[in-house]
């Protein structure tokens, strides 16, 4: 199923570029990127990477070397497990001992308009053709959140984490919860010429995804855990090279 649709996106992407080629004023380009992120996001995700790649439509307008530009994009925003370790709410807060693993992330396809033109920056002109750009974004992710939790029963009070034979599992259970979630962000950058046709660009964004927070019931006693969704928003540093076609 995921062969068909990246096959079907690909083939809409070179539809749409053979149409803009067709068209006076307009170019197209094929684009990769990588990113860091922080913020909500990287703790969320307890993870600092974004990777996707995507094609640009561009339309000159607004006067010499001015444009407009419209790009659709897969990405893929990555997690990591991680471990949380609290007491529970009890009398017996240091013989009872939780343990979380935790997984969340992300992708899906993100849609950007944007508006560039040409900056020179006075004393500096060995930096060449530069352009800047700034606009809005569409995000379409998928989230998913993973967590499986275990009780544990040490041996002896302050002993945490054992590790031994004699730490004995109470009760384990686990929990996921996946949503999707169309998120408005903004973005601005730079974009420089590599070579012919090849150009480079760095560009700072904010944008957001779904999040889910889920809580043992056994925190709280009770018998089902509760569940908290939102939007986690953070901000990313995006590196991509765009190669026209």
């Amino acid at each position: 199923m995921k062969a068909h649709k990246l096959l079907c996106a690909g083939a809409a992407f070179a539809m749409l570029g053979a149409y803009a080629q067709a068209q006076e004023g307009y170019s197209y380009a094929f684009k990769f990127k990588a990113g860091l992120t922080a913020g909500d996001i990287q703790t969320t995700h307890f993870d600092n990477k974004l990777f996707g790649f995507g094609v640009e439509v561009r339309k000159d307008m607004f006067g010499p070397d001015k444009a407009l530009t419209a790009e659709l994009a897969w990405e893929f925003v990555p997690g990591r497990h991680y471990n949380v370790m609290k007491p529970l709410q009890g009398e017996d807060l240091d013989i009872f001992r939780n343990f979380d693993a935790r997984k969340e992330y992300g992708q899906g396809f993100s849609c950007k308009a944007a508006y560039n033109a040409p900056l020179s920056i006075p004393n500096f002109p060995y930096l060449g053709d530069l352009e800047w750009f700034g606009g809005i974004s569409l995000d379409m992710y998928s989230v998913r959140s993973e967590i499986e939790f275990t009780i544990f029963h040490p041996s002896a009070p302050g002993d945490w984490p054992a590790g031994t034979a004699d730490t004995a599992k109470y009760q384990g259970d686990s929990f996921v919860e996946q949503g999707m979630t169309l998120v408005p962000g903004v973005f601005a950058g730079l974009r420089f010429q590599l070579g012919r046709g090849t150009f480079g660009e760095v560009s700072l964004r904010n944008f957001g995804m779904r999040h889910h927070e889920y809580t043992p019931g056994i925190y709280f006693g009770s018998a089902t855990g509760k569940m908290e969704s939102g939007t986690s928003r953070g901000w990313s540093c995006e590196f991509a090279l765009s190669v026209k076609i």
